[in-house]
């Protein structure tokens, strides 16, 4: 289950809040660091220990999908507007919210189109009946943690963590 924290942004104090990663929770801090004249977050261990520090980096919203097909071990979605990924380059995304529920998760998306995308999909999970969304996600804490992730949305102002 993904949690949201929303972002208040001050050059005065830095934000706060304490997310559970991995199954334990840590400490991070956002300061704004007038040097680097941007955000940065600071995770550390609930000891005081530095976990990571690192500049502050909002992933774009997702996109939704309104149709996704599976044909010959590939699985092609088509989205509402165009998702503005060059034709030929290969994107890790998310898709969440489809059904059957095995079009969802991480894939690595082959661009075909200006508004399509396709993935390897090894068994035909069955017709989909709901689309959801396709995000791409700059994990924060990418290589420091097992299974959670840690992303920032800039449009919304919000952390979310996963698992």
């Amino acid at each position: 289950m993904t949690t949201f924290t929303n972002f208040v942004p001050s050059t005065v104090a830095p934000f706060q809040f304490s997310p559970t990663l991995d199954g334990q929770v840590y400490n991070a801090t956002v300061p704004w660091l007038l040097f680097g004249a941007r955000y940065y977050l600071r995770l550390a261990a609930l000891n005081g220990s530095l976990v990571l520090q690192t500049a502050l980096v909002g992933s774009p919203s997702g996109i939704a999908i309104q149709a996704i097909t599976w044909a010959n071990g590939y699985a092609t979605a088509t989205t509402v507007a165009p998702h503005g990924y060059n034709i030929g380059q290969t994107v890790t995304l998310t898709v969440s919210g489809a059904s059957p529920s095995a079009y969802n998760g991480q894939i690595q998306a082959i661009i075909t189109g200006p508004n399509t995308f396709s993935w390897a999909l090894a068994t035909n999970p069955g017709m989909a009946t709901v689309f959801g969304m396709a995000t791409y996600n700059i994990n924060l804490v990418g290589g420091y943690f097992t299974t959670s992730t840690l992303v920032f949305r800039e449009q919304s102002q919000q952390f979310e963590v996963t698992p």
